[in-house]
């Protein structure tokens, strides 16, 4: 998949899509200490925003 690809799906995915995967990852990546800690769900759901940010020049 393209990061492009990637980053418009994340662009138009609702918030709620973006913490369901979040708590996905924090549940399946994360040591057990991290997996339930609420920020570090809003830490992947930031990143998962900046990741959609479009670079300059870019569309989607």
């Amino acid at each position: 998949m393209q990061s492009n690809k990637l980053a418009a799906a994340l662009a138009e995915a609702s918030e709620t899509d973006k913490v369901e995967l979040a708590h996905f990852l924090a549940n399946n990546l994360d040591t057990a200490e991290h997996a339930h800690d609420s920020a570090r769900v809003r830490e992947y759901v930031a990143a998962f925003d900046r990741f959609a940010a479009p670079k300059q020049g870019e569309r989607f």
